[in-house]
């Protein structure tokens, strides 16, 4: 996804006066309302602290040396009254109202569709673990929601800490290792949403982005249907394609001559001899790149760190993505 891609979603701000993008959820106008409650707020506080602060500064300034205050007054109960407690009931109201957003953020709708996200450098994978059967997208690919239909996110990462953000919704929740986390929300306008990891997460952060559509019942029950039958149907080389995608292969590993800075090109491997970190060389073939895909650290290669992550994947998609390999000679 790149720049371009970036700017054709809904992300852009609706108007030269809007402060955020776009709001496209439940959740949005809460979290917006009180963004510019704080904002106001603050604002006018500020200029009733600093304009008079300035004021006072220029007009008692001292004039002449030795001059001293013809009168000073040490005490004012009202006024120590008044802001002792105008700061307490401003942020009591600040907390009831961001407790009480903060509660409906994470108390998901007990009919949430849910769905599973994984977090691994540097893109993001969607299950779809309720449909028939389930089935996976990942990355390149778009994440596809009904219209108006409550969702809940389960979330887990398999390396490093990530945060899933998706500004039109206003929803952001760290994805970290070891746990699972939740996140829910309720879209509100059909369109296509960019999702951001929010996490510094290694080289390629800037990169890790993947987007959410929003579409109507009928489509999304249309988009299902050709998701079920595109995964049940592609030859081995062209689903092991998908997967490279869908994966987060390409993060890493181009498919074209040279190799990135992080992992080893596809282009040519199947077949050639590969030199590890240890200075002993193997040969790319089928067992060589089942076990990097299955234990990655298992052999090291040569001017590369440990970088990849166990991958979770099928016999029926590790032949895939072998056979995929092999078509790159």
């Amino acid at each position: 996804m790149d720049l371009v891609e970036l700017l054709s979603t809904k992300l852009p701000v609706s108007s030269a006066w809007s402060w955020l993008p776009e709001p496209a959820s439940t959740t949005a106008e809460p979290v917006d309302w009180l963004f510019m409650f704080l904002a106001w707020t603050c604002g006018i506080l500020f200029l009733l602290v600093v304009v008079p602060l300035i004021v006072f500064a220029i007009r008692y300034r001292r004039r002449h040396e030795g001059q001293k205050a013809l009168t000073q007054k040490d005490h004012n109960t009202t006024l120590e009254v008044l802001w002792t407690a105008l700061p307490v009931v401003y942020l009591a109201l600040l907390f009831h109202w961001g407790f009480v957003g903060y509660t409906k953020m994470y108390e998901a709708p007990v009919d949430a569709k849910q769905l599973r996200i994984e977090g691994k450098k540097w893109a993001w994978a969607a299950t779809y673990p309720e449909e028939d059967g389930g089935f996976e997208v990942g990355a390149g690919e778009d994440i596809v929601l009904p219209l108006d239909k409550p969702v809940q996110l389960t979330m887990h990462s398999i390396d490093v800490i990530h945060s899933f953000f998706i500004p039109n919704f206003r929803v952001k929740q760290d994805v970290v290792p070891m746990r699972y986390t939740q996140l829910w929300f309720r879209p509100t306008a059909i369109g296509v949403f960019p999702v951001f990891c929010a996490e510094y997460c290694g080289e390629s952060h800037s990169r890790m982005m993947q987007k959410i559509r929003v579409v109507t019942e009928e489509d999304y029950a249309a988009w299902l249907k050709k998701m079920k039958g595109e995964q049940d149907s592609l030859p081995p080389v062209q689903l092991g394609e998908k997967l490279y995608v869908s994966k987060g292969c390409n993060a890493c590993h181009t498919v074209a001559a040279p190799a990135g800075p992080i992992a080893p090109t596809f282009k040519g491997l199947y077949g050639h001899q590969v030199t590890l970190q240890d200075d002993s060389t193997v040969t790319a073939d089928d067992n060589y790149i089942r076990e990097s895909i299955l234990e990655p650290q298992a052999k090291i290669v040569k001017g590369y760190g440990p970088v990849m992550p166990k991958m979770a994947m099928t016999e029926k998609e590790v032949i895939a993505l072998i056979e995929f390999i092999k078509s790159l000679k």
